[in-house]
């Protein structure tokens, strides 16, 4: 049944595929890859590795702020798929610019807000703490134990307590209308408490903006939505004795020291042949958000390539992208 659903989707996606790179969007501003130091030619051999790398549904480029390359392997530019634990970074992005508002801070308790905690986590945890996929250990910070479900969810929780609003609308207002996300929803409970782990779908273009809203130090449109202060802190490793790349909710390239992954362990950078100071959001079957500040890059993909450990299908995107990036 595995291998025939596979091999259905992969029909699917082979006659479904678009090519609409860099063509048309009613909210990118577009440029060619060539007016940025880059070849359609190396992108469009990119696209071929990462088309490869099974059931792909698009691939997107943004660089210096623009569009520069977009491809469509299944449905079109603005299809809408499940990102998973991509919206953890999203979630973090929403604490950043709920504590920018006054409204709280990192390192108030989750007790703080909530009168009952969820199972295994520690009573003295704070938001920062939970962010760093630490709140279940003894002592704080000691360990780290990847969470998808209540322990994570309570942020969304916290949120709505914090701000007076559910939480899903204020992530509506304050991140997915502010950053023109018109193609993406966010999942809630019955009390309009956005769900963390994995509540987002959205498309490729959609997720640039977010990875965008990063590079730009929390900046869109020449408008502050977050302080940078927050970013830096966020794309730095939170607890590095616990976890060496993982910083609010997104994962590092570093290498200084043991780093954990759901499925995966290691040490030095977590993504071979890549910049020390990139950093990523990941998901469930290879949803991506690839942040490269170096060469003012955000680049996202997003499938169902049904491999676990999505780490090994991001390696396999970059392996394909990377010759197109060193022009």
């Amino acid at each position: 049944m595995k291998k025939l659903l596979t091999n259905s989707l992969a029909i699917f996606c082979l006659l479904s595929a678009t090519n609409s790179y860099a063509s048309r969007d009613d909210r990118w501003p577009i440029a060619t890859p060539e007016s940025k130091g880059l070849t359609t030619e190396a992108l469009d051999q990119a696209s071929d590795g990462v088309k490869k790398v099974s059931l792909r549904y698009c691939f997107s480029v943004i660089k210096d702020g623009e569009l520069i390359y977009d491809q469509n392997y299944f449905g079109g530019i603005n299809n809408s798929y499940t990102a998973y634990s991509v919206t953890k970074t999203m979630t973090a992005l929403l604490i950043g610019i709920a504590q920018t508002h006054g409204y709280l801070s990192v390192d108030d308790k989750i007790s703080d807000w909530l009168s009952e905690l969820p199972s295994g986590m520690n009573p003295d945890a704070t938001i920062r703490d939970v962010m760093g996929q630490v709140s279940e250990s003894n002592p704080l910070g000691s360990n780290f134990s990847y969470n998808s479900g209540a322990v994570i969810d309570s942020l969304g929780q916290v949120l709505s307590q914090a701000t007076g609003m559910a939480s899903e609308d204020y992530a509506q207002q304050q991140l997915l209308d502010r950053l023109d996300m018109q193609y993406t929803t966010w999942n809630s409970d019955s009390d309009g408490n956005i769900k963390v782990g994995l509540g987002v779908r959205s498309s490729c273009r959609d997720l640039a903006r977010v990875g965008q809203l990063m590079l730009n130090q929390g900046v869109w449109e020449g408008q502050p939505l977050l302080d940078a202060s927050f970013i830096s802190n966020m794309t730095q490793p939170s607890y590095p004795y616990a976890n060496s790349n993982y910083g609010y909710l997104t994962w590092l390239n570093q290498s200084n020291g043991e780093w954990h992954r759901p499925f995966k362990s290691g040490t030095d950078i977590m993504l071979k042949g890549a910049p020390t100071n990139v950093y990523f959001a990941t998901g469930l079957f290879g949803q991506f958000i690839v942040v490269i500040p170096d060469l003012h890059i955000v680049i996202t993909s997003m499938g169902t390539t049904l491999q676990l450990e999505s780490l090994n299908t991001l390696q396999k995107i970059w392996n394909a992208i990377a010759p197109a990036l060193d022009e």
